[in-house]
């Protein structure tokens, strides 16, 4: 890759599993929230509370999410990779890949979404990856970050 793109929000909160969970998380918090309080079970001043804190984490999560993945495009090293296997379950699926980084192999496990371009990937298939330097593990398919926002 000689120009250095970063994936927009969209596209990594569609393909990062983690930075999804943390923008569904707050909902969830809140409507729990909202059910406790019309079943009068409990003093609503701690979940109240305890709904606020978590909300603000998720989000702070989401964020840093977002701007790693962000960070690693901009600044990360990008190498061939090759499918191991893919598998999927539902809308998500596992994605199993192997690169050379320096003189080793290392394997990476990635939840990914199920898509048009997922759904293509095939064993032995060579792909396309974003590494951090500092951290090799986290390694990103180029070609999921950074398709076309509404291709799916």
């Amino acid at each position: 890759m000689n120009e250095r793109k970063r994936p927009a929000i969209v596209r990594i909160l569609d393909s990062d599993y983690t930075a999804a969970l943390a923008l569904m998380a707050p909902f969830i918090f809140w409507l729990l929230f909202w059910m406790l309080s019309i079943m009068h079970i409990v003093d609503m001043q701690i979940p109240r509370y305890l709904a606020i804190a978590l909300t603000l984490a998720s989000l702070l999560l989401m964020a840093w999410r977002c701007w790693l993945i962000s960070q690693i495009f901009v600044n990360g090293v990008d190498t061939q990779a090759e499918v191991q296997h893919v598998w999927f379950s539902g809308d998500r699926g596992r994605l199993v890949f192997t690169f050379i980084w320096g003189r080793a192999p290392l394997q990476k496990n990635s939840l990914i979404p199920k898509n048009e371009y997922t759904k293509s990937l095939r064993e032995g298939q060579a792909i396309m990856v974003m590494v951090d330097p500092h951290h090799p593990k986290r390694a990103f398919v180029c070609d999921l970050y950074l398709r076309p926002p509404l291709q799916k």
